[in-house]
């Protein structure tokens, strides 16, 4: 018996020193745990964070591409449509312009024709009146030649001629007469009475002695004087008309 548990000791340290042993035995490189990269935790603590860091930078800098790109993206659409409605503002000026200058032009057409319309109206009236005055002027020319050709005499008119006595006259009379008389010894009181054709202008166209002063010379410068004398024309339907008016010349005549 005490044999028996001898033996069973010494099986028991043999068993615990060869698990004691054990211990120092090299462990196989298949059951090693894997060590850490780089060695230093601290170390790949940081270039995790720096490559963190840097993808977050970098997503960053894509963000704000994209923003740039999106914002590049909104002004060149803007430009575009400013430039769209500046180009049909400037369109419709242009069109509202030329409608304007349509317009005024349309005017301005209108305007010639109405005037070349009542320039030629004009000018009709005006040939019209000149006509009508050459046809009176040769009517009255006509008439003075008559009356002139047939000699004096009575007229029938509304109006007769009136003698226009101003300063002109006095001095015709006066600077004809006078010096007769003088010379010929005449009285102041003598007197021709003369025919007078008295024309529309109221000038007097020609003359015949009626009635002598018994002087030639005296009868003579009374023709001189009567021709300067100027009348109001006679008038016959309101128009004035040649007529043969018998006035007696004297120095002292109104």
């Amino acid at each position: 018996m005490r044999g028996r548990r001898r033996g069973g000791r010494i099986l028991l340290v043999t068993l615990a020193a060869l698990g004691a042993g054990s211990c120092f035995l090299p462990i196989p490189r298949a059951m090693r745990p894997p060590e850490p990269v780089g060695g230093d935790p601290a170390a790949m603590d940081a270039a995790q964070r720096d490559s963190i860091a840097e993808a977050a930078r970098q997503d960053s800098i894509a963000r704000a591409e994209r923003e740039a790109a999106r914002q590049d993206s909104i002004a060149r659409a803007e430009r575009e449509a400013a430039r769209r409605d500046s180009i049909a503002r400037a369109e419709r000026e242009a069109a509202r312009r030329d409608s304007i200058l349509a317009a005024e032009r349309a005017a301005a057409l209108r305007d010639s024709l109405e005037a070349a319309r009542r320039d030629s109206l004009i000018a009709a009236a005006r040939r019209d009146s000149l006509a009508a005055i050459e046809t009176a002027r040769a009517a009255v020319a006509a008439e003075l030649a008559e009356l002139r050709e047939l000699g004096p005499a009575y007229v029938a008119v509304d109006e007769a001629p009136r003698l226009v006595w101003d300063t002109d006259a006095e001095a015709a009379l006066a600077t004809t007469l006078l010096p007769v008389i003088r010379a010929e010894g005449l009285d102041a009181d003598i007197a021709a009475s003369v025919w007078l054709l008295v024309r529309t202008d109221g000038r007097v166209e020609a003359t015949a002695v009626q009635v002598s002063s018994g002087d030639q010379v005296f009868d003579a410068a009374a023709v001189r004087a009567a021709r300067a004398l100027l009348f109001s024309p006679a008038l016959r339907d309101g128009r004035p008309t040649p007529v043969w008016v018998l006035r007696e010349i004297s120095l002292l005549m109104r």
